[in-house]
C-alpha cells in the first residue's frame, strides 16, 4: 500500500513540475504545508513569487493552499 502511495505521489509531483511554469505564468501560486504524524506543521514551501521559499522539512503528509501563506 505504501508503494502505491509513493507511486501516486511521484506521479503527481512529476505532473506538477511539468506544469509549474504554465501555472506560475498564469498567476496561480500554490504553497504546500507539511505535517508530521501528529499533525504538527514541520515545513512550508512556497513559490519564488511569494518572496520567501519556506522553511522546515518535507514529509509525505501535506496540504496545498492557493497563494502565499507567510
Amino acid at each position: 500500500m505504501r508503494n502505491i502511495k509513493l507511486i501516486v505521489l511521484g506521479t503527481l509531483l512529476a505532473i506538477s513540475a511539468s506544469t509549474g511554469a504554465a501555472t506560475s505564468s498564469s498567476g496561480c501560486y500554490c504553497s504546500v504545508v507539511y505535517y508530521d504524524s501528529a499533525g504538527t506543521v514541520v515545513g512550508v514551501r512556497q513559490p519564488a513569487g511569494c518572496g520567501d521559499p519556506g522553511w522546515g522539512v518535507e514529509t509525505l503528509k501535506s496540504k496545498a493552499y492557493v497563494g502565499c501563506i507567510m
